[in-house]
């Protein structure tokens, strides 16, 4: 059906399809007679049954999930104009049966399966310069880039209300969170999130780039971009770092750090309801890996 179906839309004869992995997308590998390779990406998920992470981007930013590959010419311009890290190009939608599909061209390089970044100063480096570079581009307010029409002052009360409903559904059996959330997150001042406003991956982790010649090469993975506070973005950040003070060399090149200790702990709790799988502990999550004031 992939073959068919990727085929026809290309207008293209295909001589190789190969499964790649599975995350918020099936994503597969086309190889043409032309011996020019795209990717395929079909959504995995249902709207109506989203995890807690994709079910906050909606809540939060408004980002309808199975929609949003559509909707990526901004943030790839953004990207382009910096000329730090190669991006996947679109090429068409089409469908799988009945899902929506999207084919992107495929860029190369060698796909890392950790989410901390590999320990090297040339990676770090241009980590950081590519995520300043991106904060560099402020916004008024905040939302999808299709749609990035809400006050910043909603961000907090919007991402509580969101909170208080995945533990609710996900984790009462875990009191202690409950607890944090109406001792810590309630209380969260919003006006620390409202001063920067800037393209964003919520759901931040080293595999969503490739890499070449032991250098960050592209970053693949564009589903999660919004428009949002680099708080947010910066705190998952931290926690995938192996060399930060050469990740911070880059990014205080172009953009001065902001001062962790006023957002860490709230955004760590958040990822730690959206994201985190087992039973963590919250202590841990909250106070590892802290490498910035």
């Amino acid at each position: 059906m992939v073959w068919s179906s990727a085929e026809r839309t290309l207008g293209e004869k295909l001589i190789h399809v190969e499964f790649v992995g599975l995350e918020s997308n099936h994503l597969y590998r086309l190889v043409t007679t032309e011996a020019r390779s795209y990717s395929l990406r079909i959504p995995r998920l249902e709207p109506d049954r989203l995890t807690p992470f994709w079910q906050y981007l909606q809540d939060t930013f408004g980002l309808r999930y199975g929609t949003q590959l559509s909707n990526v010419g901004p943030l790839l311009r953004a990207i382009d104009d910096d000329g730090i890290l190669q991006t996947p190009r679109p090429v068409a939608t089409t469908t799988v049966g009945a899902k929506s599909a999207y084919i992107f061209t495929w860029v190369d390089g060698t796909s890392w399966e950790s989410g901390e970044f590999p320990n090297t100063r040339q990676v770090h480096e241009r980590l950081g310069r590519y995520l300043a570079h991106l904060h560099q581009r402020r916004y008024q307010t905040f939302g999808t880039f299709s749609e990035h029409r809400l006050d910043p002052t909603e961000f907090v009360v919007r991402t509580n209300a969101s909170l208080q409903n995945t533990i609710a559904r996900f984790w009462t059996h875990r009191p202690d969170l409950g607890e944090w959330f109406d001792r810590h997150a309630k209380t969260m001042n919003p006006d620390v999130f409202s001063g920067h406003l800037s393209p964003i991956m919520p759901d931040f982790g080293a595999n969503q780039f490739v890499y070449r010649d032991g250098a960050l090469a592209g970053v693949v993975d564009l589903d999660s971009y919004v428009i949002g506070p680099r708080e947010l973005e910066l705190a998952g950040v931290e926690l995938c770092l192996t060399r930060p003070q050469d990740f911070r060399r880059g990014y205080e090149a172009i953009l001065s750090l902001p001062r962790f200790e006023t957002f860490r702990s709230y955004c760590r709790f958040w990822i730690l309801v959206c994201e985190a799988a087992g039973d963590p502990d919250l202590e841990k999550f909250l106070t590892s890996n802290t490498y910035f004031d």
